[in-house]
């Protein structure tokens, strides 16, 4: 029973120090990805549109 408290506690101090730095390390990559797909994905609409616009 001590050994549970013991690693609930140490997981409670771990998420407080996740929560701590903010998650800024890990979701970076991921918030950076998702705006480049965000940029790839609206040029390509607009290059495709006007493309058919023009040529239609």
């Amino acid at each position: 029973m001590a050994s549970f408290m013991q690693r609930a506690i140490a997981e409670e101090h771990h998420l407080e120090e996740i929560a701590r730095d903010g998650y800024a390390p890990a979701t970076l990559p991921i918030v950076l990805a998702a705006i480049v797909g965000a940029l790839i994905v609206i040029v390509g609409l607009a290059l495709g549109i006007t493309l058919a616009a023009y040529y239609w």
